[in-house]
């Protein structure tokens, strides 16, 4: 994944007299670069205009090392090649040990992709990675305008409403199945998240045992469960399946929504989403799973990458329902793990889940 390089970790020779008004006076810089060639030039802009101390590393591995072996630093520069598609966890852990300093990630072709990744990350900017002006400019600014100011400083400060999620299935293990990695991972995240299910599940085993396992998987992945006693098999796409969706809706008011497609074979499927758009009319964000009924029309633009724990979560979930797990082909862990890794090669990384985009008329910042 990394370029070889003749030169690890290393500390820039500082310049003789910084002059106290540059741009980047005094100022404690980490550079993470794959390519040593590119990390020198980008060291020797930002001395120029001030730094008084510049570390480089030219892997991950270097840069971690860098990272914790000094642990006052201003800001730090990460080529976006270090972390690959989990940039933003990348980024998240730089700020759980370093929550006053700015990271600015540099790209070779900044793209929309690594721009949002990015942004959930909270870095401060996005660069052209063989920019060091540009860089240096955004460093400027970003240490004049500190995006984070010291924890102490921010102690009394609110948290901000964390991002609610609503998760619509008709049956129980509709939305483990289909989307149980994602729920988790948005849970590990911070979102506020409810499954809604419509029906106990009567016509698949005893509806009592169903509601048990139902609410152990929720708590499983993170989720409050909301669960109606619609008639499984007969759900009907009509008013009365609006309002009782609408219920939870007013309730939640969640910022986006995950529900069955219509692209499905099975008629409690298609009358959930129906009904769901109609009770959900007003809400930014819509996406739909995909069920192991979902029919080849099923066509997802959206994927949402899982890390290994995402993935035990989503087992662990299908595992709550006992009473199905050792009955339905649908279940089996391999088959539902290889569909993830399948999924993961749209998004860059080994596992994933796919949505198909209803509607998506906000964005939602999820940090």
């Amino acid at each position: 994944m990394f370029q070889a390089s003749s030169r690890g970790t290393g500390d820039d020779q500082r310049p003789s007299a910084p002059d106290a008004g540059a741009p980047l006076a005094g100022a404690r810089l980490l550079v993470g670069d794959r390519d040593a060639a590119t990390a020198a030039a980008t060291a020797e802009a930002l001395r120029t205009r001030g730094a008084a101390h510049v570390r480089t590393a030219a892997s991950p591995r270097e840069f971690r090392a860098a990272e914790h072996a000094d642990r006052v630093w201003d800001l730090a520069v990460c080529d976006s090649a270090f972390a690959g598609a989990e940039l933003t966890a990348f980024l998240e852990d730089w700020h759980a040990h370093h929550p006053a300093a700015p990271v600015i990630v540099t790209e070779d072709r900044p793209s929309a992709d690594r721009a949002v990744a990015a942004l959930r990350g909270r870095a401060a900017d996005l660069v052209p990675r063989h920019d060091p002006d540009a860089l240096a400019r955004s460093a400027a600014h970003a240490l004049a305008h500190p995006p984070y100011a010291p924890q102490a400083a921010t102690a009394a400060a609110p948290a901000p409403e964390p991002v609610r999620m609503l998760v619509v299935g008709a049956h129980p293990d509709d939305v483990e199945i289909a989307a149980g990695g994602t729920i988790h991972r948005r849970a590990d995240d911070g979102w506020d998240i409810t499954v809604l299910t419509l029906s106990p599940g009567g016509g698949g085993g005893d509806p009592a045992e169903r509601r048990r396992e139902a609410h152990r998987a929720a708590e499983s992945m993170g989720a409050r469960l909301v669960l109606e006693d619609l008639p499984d098999g007969s759900i009907r796409d009509d008013s009365s399946t609006v309002r009782v969706i609408e219920r939870t809706v007013a309730e939640t008011a969640p910022d986006l929504v995950l529900v069955h497609s219509d692209h499905d074979t099975h008629q409690d499927h298609r009358a959930v989403h129906r009904s769901t758009r109609v009770a959900c009319r007003q809400v930014p964000r819509v996406f739909c799973y995909q069920s192991p009924s979902a029919t080849v029309d099923y066509r997802p633009n959206r994927f949402v990458a899982l890390r290994e724990q995402d993935v035990e979560a989503k087992l662990a979930s299908i595992r709550a329902h006992g009473s199905q797990a050792a009955t339905r082909w649908y279940l089996e862990e391999d088959l539902l793990r290889s569909t993830a890794r399948y999924w993961g090669r749209y998004s860059r990384c080994r596992y994933a889940e796919p949505l198909e985009v209803l509607r998506d008329a906000a964005p939602v910042h999820t940090h």
